[in-house]
């Protein structure tokens, strides 16, 4: 049985406790690592941070656990047929699983080429904003209008009260704000990200 890596792409804008929660709920799945992976031009999102600045906080939030680490990718936006191959070629030793908070989900059945990713790779999700039922209707209906068959994990990390938005909020209207490591909000901070312009 090959070992597993979980790719965790998103914007990380910024990278929060919840974030990593699901990564440790992932390790406990079976996964070896967790990768994680920020997206250069996020879908669906305007205005997000610098690459270069969600890079660094991903790495701080990183650094201390040697089953989590940082991938860079020189692709402007990433899709299945494109980034799959990129990524199958660089842990050629592992099978792939992709890790999807469920709001990514319901937006799925509309990616070109998302068939290539469930044939290519396991799909692990964490149920942060729908119960699990709910959860499994969504992905049912995603298997049924695109007539896909797929395995997929699903987990339950807990963190759901903390978002990247309510800290980017919080941050931007001067407020303590909870849920970030110490040496991101210190990059936050030094850096003057979120506050009001």
């Amino acid at each position: 049985m090959s070992k597993k890596i979980g790719i965790f792409a998103g914007t990380f804008d910024p990278i929060h406790d919840g974030h990593i929660a699901f990564a440790y709920a992932a390790l406990e799945k079976g996964l070896e690592k967790v990768m994680f992976l920020p997206e250069p031009r996020p879908r669906r999102k305007q205005g997000v941070r610098a690459l270069e600045h969600r890079i660094a906080m991903v790495q701080l939030a990183v650094a201390d656990e040697p089953r989590f680490g940082t991938i860079v990718l020189e692709q402007a936006r990433f899709t299945p047929h494109q980034t799959l191959p990129v990524l199958q070629a660089r842990f050629a030793s592992y099978k792939l699983v992709m890790l999807f908070g469920d709001d990514v989900v319901s937006h799925m059945a509309s990616w070109p080429h998302v068939d290539s990713l469930v044939k290519d790779a396991e799909l692990m999700i964490a149920s942060r904003h729908q119960d699990i039922s709910g959860l499994k209707a969504t992905i049912q209906n995603l298997q049924i209008t695109r007539n896909l068959s797929f395995e997929y994990q699903i987990v339950q990390p807990g963190k759901e009260e903390v978002t990247s938005s309510k800290i980017r909020l919080g941050i931007r209207h001067g407020k303590q704000v909870s849920g970030l490591m110490t040496e991101v909000s210190a990059y936050i901070t030094k850096n003057k990200l979120y506050a009001a312009e």
